[in-house]
């Protein structure tokens, strides 16, 4: 009887010290690919830069792209990835972008093994595009105001051909001590809804500041809102594109009277340079229907 008890104990302790299987599947998640009608919704370029992942409707996280994910699980499953921006330009406010699509798609997991997915995105169906400048047309849609003493220009690709990245044309803003102050509008009558998200889109290049705000029209006059919305400069030996998605929703929705409004742009000469360039391509501002 002493054996057989301590043969069973031997047994009891040997399973209950087993270690669990945690070896995980991995997902990789690669960055977003975005398609766009060019006629009605301008160009393809985007920052997404993160991703918010679903699995079987279960959140595994907000992951920076490209992403190599553990996944405690095998087998098939629904994976939807939502494309993620730095809102305003800020890292502390990561958000959903509002007016992507959602990349939904099965995957086969497989444990100590790789399962790669390439995800793509689109402008949703329920959008209006109140406002595309792409710099691609003989004018600006931009009114220089009567401070600015500087105004923006289009270069094009066969006089820059390093600088204009996108299509065949971007906008440029040249700064210097005698030109120091550049501010246009729109001069389209944007209409803009209350209450609701309004992004502003940019692709920009720049060794000088900028910002940028609204301008509310009602019936007894106009009202300016602050500049708060700010480019950084970049270093002039590191200078790139980048792209930035400006919420207008707080300022929009202030003015509840507003009839239309206008997008603006300030600059001024940084303090400690001579000279500054803004290159600007792409400004999209964009609501739902």
């Amino acid at each position: 009887m002493n054996k057989i008890y301590l043969f069973s104990l031997t047994i009891l302790l040997l399973t209950s010290c087993k270690k669990e299987d945690n070896t995980p599947s991995w997902l990789i998640v690669n960055d977003f690919t975005l398609t766009t009608d060019e006629g009605t919704q301008g160009a393809n370029t985007h920052a997404i830069t993160d991703a918010w992942i679903y699995l079987d409707n279960e959140a595994l996280g907000v992951w920076s792209l490209p992403a190599k994910i553990p996944v405690l699980d095998e087998g098939e499953h629904t994976l939807l990835v939502y494309p993620g921006i730095k809102m305003n330009g800020i890292s502390a406010t990561r958000t959903r972008y509002p007016f992507y699509n959602k990349f939904e798609t099965t995957v086969n997991l497989v444990k100590d093994t790789e399962v790669s997915v390439t995800p793509t995105t689109t402008y949703k169906s329920n959008l209006q595009f109140q406002f595309i400048e792409d710099f691609e047309q003989v004018g600006v849609q931009f009114d220089k105001d009567a401070v600015s003493d500087t105004n923006i220009v289009i270069v094009t690709s066969s006089q820059q051909p390093d600088i204009v990245k996108y299509g065949n044309g971007c906008g440029a803003i040249y700064l210097s001590e005698t030109d120091s102050v550049f501010k246009a509008q729109t001069n389209t009558n944007l209409n803009l809804p209350v209450g609701e998200d309004v992004y502003v889109e940019i692709d920009y290049m720049n060794t000088n500041s900028i910002a940028l705000n609204v301008i509310a029209e009602n019936s007894t006059g106009i009202a300016e809102h602050p500049p708060v919305f700010i480019i950084n400069p970049q270093d002039e030996s590191e200078m790139k594109w980048k792209k930035i998605y400006i919420n207008l929703i707080d300022d929009v929705s202030y003015e509840i009277n507003a009839t239309s409004f206008e997008l603006y742009l300030i600059s001024i000469l940084d303090k400690d340079i001579t000279s500054g360039v803004i290159y600007l391509d792409n400004i999209k501002v964009i609501r739902y229907q």
